[in-house]
């Protein structure tokens, strides 16, 4: 077994980019060890000292990233912290290793503390780890937990998402619970992960850890593989779009406090990302950055994504071969008349289209924001070729029903299936629907 520790440095320099020299230290059961010099560079945002104040010096664990074989572990801590982490197999594994993160050592700015992960490499497929974070020597059980591995990539596998969005400081947090009591193999939120309604990132940083202090939030955050894509209110105010000033503040923010697999294209800026579970392809839209503004003109000139990411996405449809494809945004496609892609009939056509003209089977859409919860297909499936289901989530802590869903694939049988649940915060189940692959087909 091979872990990889790193330090991923969130060190705000109001004089300007400046790079950053962390160790990378690699240990194996035998004992050999290597260091690799990373250089990571930051660009220049000027903190304040707001963050002190009324968020903890403390936040994490949170398991990010998770593959086959690999999974990413996110902690925040005060800049001249040590932080170490032990890891072993559940199952009554003797086979530890523990691995120190190397300190920040040229911190800038007021930021109390920094952001660190650290990369566990040569893991086990579908296997129960269990880890313990130390910070300065001292061990927390709230700084420990546990997560599975995830499938081999393109092999057949049954599991479970949890899907979740609106997750208000100061709500009912009772949903989180319920959640973590499905055991649900990762958990995607999309958006709204804070209400902080601006593009500084000092602050939306002090929302996000000051709800990440919230127990209920925090046991699901280092129990489950975690994957975010932001909406309106954690990418900058109410309904903003691509004119956003500021913008690119909340993207390096963004990346920083969550820990996906990549952030755009070498070529186009954004939050967006994909990953794979077993399967099952997640493509994790960013409908914010090169969005155009909801008052303008519904013609073909007004873009949900933008064409870099629009193209982005139908060549990663095209060419996926999964079972499932999922499309997973804040914005949904029609229950939104204000701030959705009901709004934008040339691009949610342009969408429709490509899958359809393409052929390309098993889309499913999931979406966020609207603070109820439903499951249904879209009446413009005609486009598609066949039923455009769509899995509303939204409102886990910020609505009256504090609602969230989970989806069941199983892609194991000749014939493929999706299950579909909207569970309310009372714990009653308001929809359970499932699907086949052959349902979700182009017909000839």
């Amino acid at each position: 077994m091979l872990f990889k520790a790193s330090v991923f440095g969130c060190c705000y320099c109001p004089l300007g980019s400046f790079f950053l020299g962390v160790a990378i230290v690699i240990l194996s059961p035998g004992f050999f060890v290597r260091c690799v010099f990373l250089m990571i560079a930051f660009v220049n945002i000027t903190p304040t000292t707001a963050i002190a104040q009324d968020a903890p010096a403390i936040s994490g664990p949170m398991v990010c990233h998770v593959t086959a074989s690999s999974a990413t572990v996110w902690m925040y801590a005060p800049k001249d912290s040590q932080l170490e982490i032990s890891v072993h197999e559940e199952a009554g594994s003797s086979n530890a290793a523990t691995l120190n993160f190397a300190p920040v050592t040229e911190p800038a700015g007021d930021l109390p503390g920094v952001p660190y992960t650290v990369t566990l490499e040569k893991l086990k497929p579908l296997t129960n780890y269990k880890y313990q974070v130390s910070v300065n020597g001292k061990s927390d059980a709230v700084h420990g937990g546990t997560f599975q591995t995830a499938p081999i990539a393109g092999k057949a596998s049954k599991f479970r998402m949890a899907l979740t969005s609106c997750m208000k400081f100061g709500q009912p947090q009772k949903s989180w619970e319920l959640l973590l009591g499905e055991k649900p193999n990762l958990h995607v939120t999309l958006g709204d992960t804070q209400y902080s309604d601006t593009t500084d990132p000092t602050i939306q940083w002090r929302h996000h850890l000051r709800y990440r202090a919230v127990p209920e939030f925090s046991a699901v955050l280092r129990s489950i593989p975690n994957y975010a894509m932001w909406d309106d209110h954690d990418y900058g105010p109410n309904n903003s779009d691509g004119t956003a000033a500021g913008k690119e503040n909340s993207l390096v923010g963004w990346n920083q406090i969550w820990g996906n697999s990549t952030s755009g294209t070498p070529e186009t800026r954004g939050a967006f990302f994909k990953f794979t579970w077993g399967d099952v392809e997640f493509f994790m839209v960013d409908g914010r950055y090169h969005r155009s503004p909801d008052n303008a003109p519904d013609d073909d000139k007004k873009r949900m994504l933008g064409d870099a990411q629009f193209a982005w996405l139908v060549d990663g449809l095209k060419n996926s071969k999964a079972k499932f494809k999922v499309i997973a945004s804040g914005s949904t496609l029609a229950d939104s008349k204000n701030d959705g892609w009901r709004i934008y009939t040339f691009a949610r056509h342009r969408l429709f289209d490509a899958i359809g003209e393409n052929k390309i089977s098993g889309v499913l859409y999931m979406s966020g924001d609207v603070h109820r919860s439903r499951v249904w297909t879209h009446p413009e499936s005609d486009r598609v070729g066949y039923p455009l289901i769509e899995v509303i989530s939204s409102g886990v802590a910020n609505s009256k029903t504090l609602s969230y869903a989970t989806v069941d694939f199983d892609t194991t049988s000749a014939d493929p299936t999706v299950q579909v649940r909207i569970v309310h915060g009372d714990g009653k189940i308001h929809g359970d629907q499932t699907w086949k692959l052959s349902d979700l087909t182009p017909k000839k």
